[in-house]
């Protein structure tokens, strides 16, 4: 999962261009991890491009070429097969499809993901002391289905669409009560990919906060000042 804030990305300004249409619908748009090569998630936002994808299965074949050049007509053959191999291989040709009583799973699946979306929006909402306003968890995913999940995670706030630049602590909310084994990225993916639809919200009115809640976040912020 990577969360995108403004701390955690490197060129934040393209933040501002992709909230509403979602990071992967954003053409043009690319938003790296701050550690860039240093980081899991920049080399698998690599794999995501098509054109990457296709660079590396078919790189050894112009260096094959030229160290043996009376193997180039081979090699030139070979490219397309590669190549059909490849789309099968990343689900492009055969598309997943529901699996027969597989449709009470996705509104299960969902449903968590509200849930637990909206105790998390609570949390930031009232350690922030929010009154008024809306928030949006904004959670896309990847449509590649044969790779590890990719996974992009932002709060939004749903006036101004801005990215929230959230503190540690509310990154590790994301991290520990968004997925976990019982329900995780890639049952997230699967639904999305029955759906066809890789772009999740979940809103919060900060009206909605209980006085519970906002006690809680009261008392947070309050060891987070003293700390």
């Amino acid at each position: 999962m990577f969360i995108l804030t403004p701390s955690t990305v490197v060129n934040a300004r393209a933040l501002r261009r992709c909230t509403a249409t979602g990071v992967m619908r954003r053409a043009g748009t690319l938003v790296f991890p701050r550690k860039l090569m240093l980081s899991p998630t920049f080399w698998r936002l690599m794999l995501d491009s098509s054109l990457v994808r296709h660079a590396l299965i078919l790189a050894p074949i112009p260096i094959a070429m030229l160290l043996m050049p009376e193997f180039a007509e081979i090699g030139l053959a070979v490219a397309p097969v590669l190549l059909l191999a490849a789309l099968i291989v990343e689900g492009n040709v055969l598309p997943v499809t529901a699996r027969p009583g597989e449709d009470d799973h996705v509104d299960r699946g969902l449903d968590m993901l509200s849930q637990r979306g909206r105790a998390i929006l609570t949390r930031i909402a009232a350690g922030r002391g929010m009154m008024k306003g809306r928030l949006v968890l904004v959670v896309e995913q990847s449509d590649m289905a044969r790779l590890r999940p990719l996974t992009f995670v932002s709060v939004q706030d749903a006036e101004t669409r801005a990215v929230l630049d959230l503190t540690p602590e509310e990154r590790a909310m994301l991290r520990e009560g968004l997925f976990d084994r019982g329900f995780d990225e890639g049952a997230l993916l699967r639904i999305n990919l029955v759906q066809k639809k890789p772009l999740r919200s979940v809103a919060l009115e900060a009206s909605s906060i209980s006085a519970h809640a906002r006690l809680a976040g009261m008392a947070r912020r309050t060891l987070s000042a003293r700390g």
